[in-house]
């Protein structure tokens, strides 16, 4: 990371105050010579991530500043944060080091590299990943060098220590490239998703007359999600049901966004595919993310969902326009 020199708190050579951002700082917010950072308390595997970014950060700043500075403030401040990502650890529970351990060396083989080579990569002391994932390992891994493995091989945490990732899974990551490609179009504008409601806005009745949702005395909707979940768990519609129109020539493609009606914690998405012909609205199932043991689908489908929602209210752009703004942007001319 670069620094420029500006900072909001300003730290007196030997004095050890604080600026004009005490109150801030408290609150665990900071600025980093331009940067704003805020503390994280992670809940999520994505705000881990963010939480060993400020960690980097933090640590980044406070090995360059000179001998004779005061880095308490700063030390403070990672100590937090470092607290914070133990707390989170600490609720996980113990993951399966078999997985994690077979996934490194599943990933260093792939790249031509050996563990030892992957230790000298990250800086580590040789012999450090067997002996912190070995069956009888007494030291755990740190989450930091779970977190750079993970990095170095452009996956993430969770994929890392649950997925059997030597195993083949092609349909599985077939369905992430689809997410993907679904995100990246919704980005770029080239798709425009549609609500048929259920939460915020009127169901549509399509979704009652094939019997996937009906609607209770107080407008609750309820999902009937046809046996691919607990049957003895009532479910409701989390958000909005959305969907693309004529994805496949007639058929538009929906997303079902559900919860329990007794747990938030508890969400998922069904995809299908829903038509109606002469009076006829029929449906087939694309995917449910509850499909995938890893996870991962509905990750992707929290972030594409959450995408859906912020380009609601978005400035509206054709495809054509937002490549060539785009491009504009980004440095080009007009031809």
């Amino acid at each position: 990371m670069t620094f420029n020199g500006s900072n909001d708190i300003i730290w007196y050579k030997g004095g050890g105050s604080m600026s004009r951002q005490f109150d801030e700082y408290m609150g665990g917010k900071f600025d980093l010579y331009g940067t704003e950072y805020e503390l994280v308390e992670p809940v999520t595997v994505e705000e881990l991530v963010k939480a060993l970014e400020v960690k980097v950060a933090l640590e980044t700043h406070i090995s360059g500043l000179m001998h004779d500075e005061d880095s308490s403030g700063y030390e403070n401040l990672l100590q937090e944060q470092e607290d914070y990502i133990t707390e989170y650890c600490e609720r996980l529970g113990e993951f399966d080091n078999t997985i994690l351990a077979n996934n490194i060396v599943f990933l260093a083989k792939k790249a031509g590299m050996r563990v030892g080579d992957l230790e000298n990569a990250l800086g580590i002391s040789s012999g450090y990943i067997s002996r912190t994932l070995g069956e009888k390992a007494k030291k755990k891994i740190s989450i930091d060098i779970v977190w750079k493995i993970a990095r170095m091989f452009d996956t993430d945490i969770r994929t890392l220590t649950e997925k059997e990732m030597w195993v083949s899974h092609s349909n599985t990551d077939l369905l992430e490239k689809f997410l993907d490609r679904l995100y990246m179009d919704t980005k770029d504008n080239y798709f425009s998703w549609n609500y048929d409601g259920g939460v915020m806005t009127v169901l549509n009745e399509r979704y009652k007359t094939i019997g996937l949702v009906h609607e209770e005395a107080d407008e609750t909707a309820v999902y009937h999600p046809f046996e691919h979940l607990n049957s003895e768990v009532k479910w409701i519609l989390h958000k909005d049901i959305v969907y693309l129109e004529c994805f496949d020539k007639i058929k538009d493609l929906a997303i079902i966004p559900y919860k329990s009606a007794d747990s938030d914690n508890l969400i998922g998405y069904d995809f299908i595919l829903i038509w109606e012909v002469e009076g006829t609205v029929s449906w087939e199932k694309v995917f449910y993310t509850s499909d995938d043991p890893f996870g991962t689908l509905k990750e992707k489908a929290d972030i594409l969902y959450d995408l859906i929602e912020q380009s609601e209210f978005d400035a509206k752009l054709t495809p054509k326009m937002h490549q060539f703004i785009s491009q504009y942007v980004e440095g080009g001319r007009p031809e």
